[in-house]
């Protein structure tokens, strides 16, 4: 399915402008450092909503992952080993790679690198440009670990169940906002108790998609699915956005899951009609996508260390933008696909087969 690794690509770039449009705008705008406390922007302007809050880019991720799974393992039987082997092939050596690189940078203890490997987000790793992004991998493994539980019992027990996980993680969420006064914000986006929601949905669109043939809609459908994303990401941007720390942010990640996953669903059937040269592109970005998502930071801040900057609009965040199209994108798309030949390419054929015929009874 090619269109899938176009919204790969689609993800990886919209994380990818979200950090140029704040880590550079703030630097060409008012020359100093990013911080979201001062320099977060409300905007009037959609587009510049979407970008502002691009980090939603995670999101889609995460409910692809869900799906695409899904896609894959409905009907047939997981091999638990062989299924984690895959994925550890499939994610960690590129992330292994990032992080020798990062603890090259300046002496590191045994602790912070052992830290940094582990599938979990526990204080005390590598902190680097080149691990950046180590936390978002850390919560999509998470939900690797938990994959094949929940397909086979969402097939014992009906779709009702991962609603079920769903409405867990909100309650859990709510506890740990009393119970503990954890910030309903965090929680929701760096855990994967937030997140667990968005993997769940990805897995419940998928068995939508299959059982209700939806591989024909109408392509009008994917224009209202996009304008739903905007008018969401801007009516989120406005109300407080990434930075406030309100409880109604407990809601935020199945509501977000929620508009990829109609996303996801409607592109599928659009994405056949783009042209060839474009599609093909696309899907070249989309297979690199995850070492462009581990690599950009460094990019980013390699850009802003040598004032490699695009100014030509006067207006320190559209210069940003431009910089982010300009500079940023193709120096991170390039590496990135040196890096998957490199890296990625000779272990994914490494993974074995883990999927297989369920036995008859």
């Amino acid at each position: 399915m090619p269109e899938v690794d176009q919204l790969r690509a689609f993800a990886a770039l919209l994380v990818l402008a979200y950090h140029c449009f704040q880590l550079i705008g703030a630097r060409l705008a008012h020359g100093e450092d990013f911080d979201p406390s001062k320099f977060w922007i409300f905007a009037s302007n959609p587009a510049i909503a979407v970008i502002e809050e691009g980090h939603s880019g995670v999101g889609l991720f995460i409910v692809l992952s869900g799906f695409i799974l899904t896609t894959g393992a409905i009907g047939g039987a997981i091999d638990y080993r062989s299924f984690l082997v895959a994925r550890i092939l499939r994610i960690y050596p590129m992330l292994i790679v990032c992080l020798v690189v990062a603890a090259s940078v300046k002496p590191v203890s045994i602790l912070n690198v052992l830290t940094s490997l582990l599938p979990f987000n526990v204080a005390g790793g590598v902190d680097q440009s080149l691990s950046g992004m180590f936390w978002a991998v850390a919560v999509e493994f998470q939900c690797y670990l938990v994959f094949p539980f929940l397909i086979v019992f969402s097939e014992e027990r009906g779709t009702k169940y991962l609603f079920q996980v769903i409405g867990l993680a909100i309650v859990l969420r709510y506890l740990t906002a009393f119970a503990d006064a954890a910030n309903a914000k965090d929680v929701a986006y760096w855990t994967v108790v937030g997140r667990i929601d968005q993997f769940c949905i990805g897995m419940i669109t998928a068995k939508i998609y299959l059982r209700r043939n939806l591989s024909n809609l109408s392509p009008y459908w994917f224009l209202v699915a996009a304008l739903g994303a905007i008018v969401v990401l801007w009516t989120f941007n406005n109300l407080g956005g990434m930075p406030l720390a309100k409880l109604w942010k407990i809601w935020w990640p199945t509501i977000e899951g929620t508009m990829w996953a109609a996303f996801i669903v409607t592109y599928l059937s659009v994405g056949r009609y783009l042209p060839a040269v474009i599609a093909t592109a696309v899907t070249k970005v989309g297979e690199v996508s995850y070492s462009v998502y581990l690599l950009h930071f460094a990019v980013i801040f390699a850009v802003i260390k040598r004032g490699a900057y695009v100014q030509v609009t006067g207006n320190g965040y559209y210069d940003a933008i431009l910089t982010s199209l300009l500079v940023v994108a193709p120096i991170s798309v390039l590496l990135g696909g040196l890096a998957y030949h490199t890296v990625e390419l000779p272990f994914l054929r490494l993974r074995p087969r883990y999927i297989f015929p369920k036995k008859l009874p």
